[in-house]
């Protein structure tokens, strides 16, 4: 009898590891595609110079990729404006991911638009929108001024300020486009205002901006690390 109850409590042990295994193990496989889909797109990138053309056949969703040298922001962006969140949860092929994929708010227009908004998801281990977080280091602020966005060009953007901002504090994603330059600069004073770190070259009516955001994990849900840059020029 106590032989038998032996087994059975082995045997249930061993179903109860197996069962707490099955979500690792799904995850595990998450990650694994999630880095897999992402390295082919940023080598395909890499080959034809950041021509986005191969990425919009792929998927029409796309308009644009974006980098930031010296970190692994290196990711299309796509933009449904029919269904605005739609790439918070799923991938380059339109597949269910935990992951998602960054993306342009549904409100901006990248040619006429005084703010562009990025959005992606602040996941560990520096993967998506999580290479921000080192933007709190004042000496990485400095080192990692540039980020390359490219559509139909690819543009430049000087990065000129870090908030790390509660949403209910400053709506800075209702920022699109600016009724008139009273409205631009106040604005610009509420990002200075709420910056961790800045630095002069703040925009001038008329130059766009573009800005990265993603939740800012360690203070809470209402909370978002937003990284903004000043466009400097097309490159080509």
């Amino acid at each position: 009898m106590k032989r038998i109850i032996k087994i059975s409590l082995i045997l249930l042990l061993v179903g109860m590891a197996v069962i707490a295994a099955v979500p690792f193990l799904k995850e595990k496989r998450a990650k694994r595609k999630y880095e897999n889909d992402f390295k082919k797109i940023w080598e395909s990138v890499t080959e034809k110079k950041s021509d986005v053309n191969g990425l919009v056949k792929k998927n029409k969703g796309c308009i644009g990729y974006v980098e930031i040298p010296g970190t692994t922001i290196n990711y299309p962006v796509m933009q449904t404006k029919d269904n605005p969140d739609f790439y918070l949860n799923h991938d380059f092929n339109r597949n269910y991911s935990f992951y998602g994929t960054p993306y342009l708010s549904a409100y901006c227009d990248v040619k006429k638009s005084d703010s562009l908004i990025i959005y992606g998801h602040n996941i560990n281990g520096g993967k998506m929108f999580g290479a921000l977080e080192q933007y709190k280091n004042k000496e990485f602020f400095y080192k990692h001024k540039k980020i390359y966005f490219t559509t139909d060009k690819k543009r430049e953007y000087e990065v000129f300020a870090v908030m790390s901002v509660n949403i209910h504090e400053f709506e800075y994603w209702k920022f699109v486009m600016a009724r008139n330059k009273e409205e631009h600069d106040e604005f610009i004073d509420k990002v200075e205002e709420h910056s961790l770190w800045r630095q002069g070259n703040k925009p001038k009516y008329g130059e766009q901006m573009l800005m990265l955001s993603t939740c800012d994990n360690g203070k809470g849900d209402d909370w978002r690390i937003v990284v903004i840059g000043k466009r400097n020029m097309a490159l080509w």
